[in-house]
Formats: structure tokens, sequence, C-alpha cells
């Protein structure tokens, strides 16, 4: 079975790849402690400006389910002020390969016709080409990673081979960030949900000692009490607890 195109970059044509494929596993043991996306996502930037020739600078945008947009791991101020009028003016490049799910490239920001209101804002920046790749998990954009130049026609097939090999590599620990992230709440809301669920048997107990009550009327009587009282049920409990605990208070 042949190598496609992809391979052959990253086993010939990348001068990097041992350095690569370095930070990418600085990059997992990052995600396997305590370190944010972020500081993963810096890695990336940092090697994808230092591995595709003519890059001034890097970056990422995410988009959240909301629409909500934010650049993370800019590696220049340039980077950033070019991001946040693609969000001023909801037009540019890396919302287009957000959006189309596609790799977009220019090769002069100054005359580029698809987007002339981000290109004349554009006009005093020392930015002059970009490409920009989507971050896909499936069927789901979760934003792009995009590279500039301060040279025009800056970047080539090979750049844009190699820019999708850092998008798919970025896509892949934001996906394990996010994953990890909802087994933390998730877990979080568990242990709180068990609490009040411990907490509402603990002041049942406490009824049912107290006025000889059964197990269904005791949770009927912390009912009652609950919705006279405007009061959250494990807010009840909490109460009837401390005073079992604290009876002079």
């Amino acid at each position: 079975m042949g190598s496609g195109p992809t391979e052959a970059i990253m086993a010939t044509d990348l001068p990097l790849a041992d350095e690569l494929a370095a930070v990418f596993a600085r990059a997992s043991n990052l995600l396997l402690t305590t370190e944010t996306a972020t500081r993963a996502l810096g890695l990336i930037t940092t090697a994808a400006r230092a591995a595709v020739p003519g890059s001034y600078g890097a970056g990422v945008t995410l988009i959240d389910a909301l629409g909500h947009r934010r650049t993370t791991a800019a590696t220049a101020d340039e980077v950033e002020r070019a991001d946040a009028l693609q969000y001023e003016l909801g037009e540019g490049p890396c919302l287009s390969a957000w959006a189309t799910r596609k790799l977009v490239r220019v090769d002069d920001i100054r005359s580029e016709p698809r987007w002339p209101q981000w290109s004349a804002a554009m006009a005093s920046s020392a930015l002059r080409s970009s490409l920009s790749a989507p971050l896909l998990a499936g069927d789901v954009a979760l934003g792009a990673v995009k590279i500039y130049s301060d040279r025009t026609a800056a970047f080539d097939g090979q750049s844009e081979e190699m820019l999708v090999l850092f998008a798919a590599q970025a896509t892949i620990f934001l996906v394990n960030v996010q994953a990890r992230e909802s087994a933390s709440r998730l877990s979080n809301e568990l242990q709180e949900s068990m609490a009040r669920r411990d907490l509402i048997g603990t002041a049942k107990g406490i009824m049912m000692a107290r006025k000889g009550l059964g197990e269904e009327e005791a949770l009927g009587v912390l009912l009652a009490t609950a919705r006279h009282s405007g009061k959250p049920l494990d807010e009840v409990a909490s109460d009837i607890v401390t005073s079992a605990l604290h009876p002079g208070r």
C-alpha cells in the first residue's frame, strides 16, 4: 500500500519532523496532567510558525456552539488584531475556514475580494498573506488554525498540507481536553447529587425518629416543609440536620 501525500511530506519533505514529533508528544503529556488546552495549543502554533516557511505568526480560533469566537495561542499581536477584526466584521479567512470546513488561502490580504471590509481594515497591517485550516472533529468544526506571513503569496500546496496536519493534531488535543473536562464536570455533579441524597436521607431519618413516622411519611413532611417555606429540599434537609446536631441554635 503506497504512502499518501501527507505521509510523504512528514517522512521526507518536512525538515522539522523530529522536532514536531517531540512537540506533539510534549503536548500530549500536558493533557495527561493539569495543564490547560491553551498551553498545548501554544506549543502547536509555535511549531506551526517554525515549520511552515514564510510564517510571521500563527494562532487558533475557537468557536463554541453559540458562535462565540476567541483567539488563543496567538504567537504575535498582529495575529490577535487580524482575528479581532474578523470577529468584529463577521468576515475573513479563518471564519470562512470554520464555516465551510475547508482550507482557505489568501495570497494578498490587501487586495483580497472575498472579504472586502476585512481586507480594507487590514491595509495598515504588516500581514500580507494567510492560510487557515478548520479544526474538524467528525462533522463538527471547532474553529480554525491559521498562519500569517508578512509577504504576499508566501504559502503553497506544501504549506497547505502541513497546516492540515497541524489542524488535525490540534483537534485531537481539543477533543481530549473537552472529554476530560466533561468527565470532571460530570464527576463533580454526581458527587454533589450523592451529597444531597445523603443529606436528605439523614434528615428523613431524623424525622422518622422524632415523630415515629414511616419512611414515606417522613419524606412527605420534608417535601411539604420545602413547599411551604419556598426553600429547596436539600436546604430544608440541611436545616433539620443542623438543628439535630446543634439543638440550641
